[in-house]
C-alpha cells in the first residue's frame, strides 16, 4: 500500500505545472519535434532568423534560428484562475503591463503579468478571473 502512496505521489510530481520540459535558450528544434512531432504548420516573424511552431491547442513555441526562446499554451485546469498565479507570483517581482490595448471601448485590454525570476507570465482580460494563456520565456 505505501508503495503504490508513493507511486501516485512521484507520478504527480512530474505532472506538476511548471515541470520543465522545454529549456529556453537551450531547447532545439529537434527537441521539440521528437517531443511533441511536426507542427501543424510554420509561422515566419519579423524577427532575424525567427520562426513559429504551431501545434493543436493553441501551443506555439518560437526559435530564433534553431533555439527555442518562447512557448506560448493555454492554462492547464489548475492554472486557470488569476488568483493561482497571483499567488505563484508571490515571491517574485511582478510587472503588470498592457499587450494589447484595444481601440474599441468595449473591449477590454489584454493585460500580462509577468515574473522574470520564473521566466513566465500569462495574458487574461482586463477584470476577468480566468487567464487565456501562458508564457514561458528564458529567465
Amino acid at each position: 500500500m505505501k508503495i503504490i502512496i508513493l507511486l501516485s505521489l512521484l507520478s504527480l510530481g512530474a505532472c506538476a505545472p511548471g515541470s520543465p520540459l522545454y529549456e529556453m535558450g537551450k531547447s532545439t528544434r529537434s527537441d521539440i519535434v521528437a517531443n511533441k512531432g511536426e507542427p501543424l504548420r510554420e509561422e515566419k516573424i519579423p524577427v532575424k532568423d525567427g520562426s513559429i511552431m504551431v501545434y493543436e491547442g493553441d501551443e506555439k513555441f518560437q526559435l530564433k534560428g534553431d533555439i527555442l526562446t518562447t512557448r506560448f499554451r493555454s492554462p492547464t485546469e489548475i492554472e486557470k484562475s488569476v488568483l493561482y498565479w497571483q499567488h505563484h507570483f508571490k515571491d517574485c517581482h511582478t510587472k503588470r503591463s498592457v499587450v494589447n490595448k484595444n481601440k474599441d471601448n468595449h473591449m477590454r485590454e489584454e493585460i500580462e503579468l509577468s515574473c522574470p525570476e520564473k521566466g513566465l507570465s500569462v495574458i487574461f482580460l482586463e477584470g476577468a478571473t480566468y487567464i487565456e494563456r501562458v508564457v514561458e520565456y528564458a529567465k
